[in-house]
């Protein structure tokens, strides 16, 4: 018997409870971070300067400077909240959580950089400060495009298939969301303007693993309607599971790529995709279908029940 035969003769569905358990935990330890999270330093989940304002130092030198080294040059003059990132060849972006920075600290920390690793470029050399009230307005319409992605999201799958379809994707998303910002908020990663990108290829993501599967079961149900629901919604996402397996290894290769070979800002960002891919192919088989069984199930019994 091939691999793909055994595939077939799982019983996906069967252990439904297993799988909400699964991603219970998953979700309680999310939440119990965040909430230590916000006891311990004041949010939930951490984030970068792009959403609670600081400073930005751009320059470039003779030498390429090693990130390690510029980072500890920063904590060595007051600043340890920062984030490094080589630019260009020779480049080094430097964030602050500091909404402002002493003329005299910024002269500092260039002189030592300078110091091991030559003259800076002074046409490269420049100081950004980035207001809270920006980063409230960032993560205001960040928000909202997430959550417009979802009602169009809901729109779209309504109209194409039927509302219980349309409502266990979007549950299915959501459960990515929280898987997501809770793994987040457990290993306290930086959240700054890309994570938005992120966040909506997680739900882009989600929603074609989501589509493929519940095509599946509207197109069984045009010739086996008269077949229990949950066998037939088991037998579609067995059908889909090795086409979702491949899609997203091969995707989730490419992204571990990234987070391999990526300076800390691109890990931060693809540690975030990792993690919606893993769980955006998960959902769709194993919280989206189930659920859409427990929906339908339940809209029998309820009709069962009124014309008894």
């Amino acid at each position: 018997m091939t691999f793909r035969e055994r595939i077939l003769k799982w019983d996906i569905i069967g252990k439904t409870r297993t799988w909400f358990t699964m991603s219970s935990i998953i979700i309680v330890i999310g939440i119990a971070a965040m909430v230590v999270n916000t006891i311990s330093f004041g949010s939930p989940l951490k984030f970068g300067i792009d959403f609670i304002g600081g400073t930005l130092i751009n320059a470039s030198f003779e030498k390429a400077p090693d990130e390690a080294v510029v980072s500890s040059i920063l904590s060595a003059n007051g600043y340890s909240n920062v984030t490094v990132q080589r630019a260009g060849e020779k480049g080094i972006t430097m964030k602050v959580e500091a909404s402002e920075i002493d003329p005299a600290v910024s002269g500092k920390i260039i002189s030592d950089i300078v110091a091991k690793y030559g003259a800076v470029d002074v046409g490269t050399y420049e100081i950004t400060s980035i207001a809270p009230v920006i980063g409230r307005d960032l993560l205001r319409r960040s928000s909202l495009a997430l959550g417009l992605s979802l009602l169009f999201t809901l729109l779209y799958i309504t109209i194409r298939f039927k509302f219980s379809f349309g409502l266990a994707t979007i549950l299915g998303m959501v459960h990515d969301i929280f898987v997501a910002l809770g793994i987040l908020a457990v290993f306290r990663v930086p959240l700054n303007a890309p994570f938005v990108g992120a966040f909506l290829a997680i739900i882009t993501y989600s929603v074609q693993d989501g589509v493929v599967v519940m095509d599946r079961i509207r197109e069984k149900l045009r010739y086996r309607a008269k077949e229990p629901f949950d066998k037939l919604a088991n037998a579609a996402v067995t059908e889909t599971w090795m086409r979702s397996f491949n899609t997203s290894f091969t995707t989730f290769l490419a992204v571990l790529v990234l987070f391999i070979m990526g300076g800390a800002p691109i890990r931060d960002f693809s540690t975030t995709l990792l993690v919606g891919i893993i769980s955006g192919t998960y959902s769709s088989i194993y919280i989206s279908t189930p659920l859409l069984v427990l929906w339908v199930q339940g809209r029998e019994k309820a009709a069962a029940l009124q014309k008894a």
